[in-house]
């Protein structure tokens, strides 16, 4: 799925205010898309206060909604621990059952607010990418999944960190 093909639908999209979040929001909307941003509360402990989230978003001009999942993790996590889920006997599974929380939670508030498109940044080095198609494709089959680092506009305006900061700050949004 490319940019274009987002024309006429509301995209819903998993932030974090970073830098990819910001400039893949920015670009979208941009390119005319309606945009809405999404942050799942799993009390991660990188943010010592998640709504910090709603200001770094904030320049973009897409609004932000926070959904509160930590009891939904806090129960998923029970269960990798009650299962004994690790990874080759090392840490606990919780990394990829936080995806499963996240867009099991968003997707909700995602079609309350009347988006057709869950996208996300993750990049195609990682398991995020198919997390998040996968967990969307079984929660919500007729929602559809924009892959930002699989789109290959996208990738050609932006290959690297720079070329996104220097996005950002033409537009003056802080990389």
């Amino acid at each position: 799925m490319r940019i274009g093909d987002l024309e006429g639908r509301k995209v819903g999209i998993c932030v974090s205010g970073g830098l990819d979040s910001k400039s893949v929001t920015a670009r979208l909307r941009e390119g005319g898309v309606d945009v809405v941003g999404f942050t799942a509360d799993l009390a991660q402990p990188d943010e010592t206060d998640v709504n910090d989230i709603l200001r770094r978003m904030e320049p973009t001009g897409a609004p932000v909604r926070i959904v509160d999942l930590k009891q939904s993790m806090a129960g998923a996590a029970m269960l990798v621990i009650k299962a004994q889920a690790r990874y080759d006997g090392g840490y606990w599974n919780t990394t990829g059952m936080a995806r499963a929380v996240t867009v099991h939670g968003l997707l909700g508030a995602m079609q309350a607010e009347g988006c057709s498109v869950l996208a996300h940044g993750a990049t195609g080095r990682g398991n995020d990418q198919v997390r998040f198609e996968r967990y969307t494709n079984v929660l919500a089959p007729e929602m559809k999944v924009y892959a930002a680092w699989r789109d290959p506009d996208l990738l050609k305006q932006f290959p690297g960190r720079r070329e996104m900061a220097a996005y950002l700050r033409e537009r003056g949004i802080e990389a």
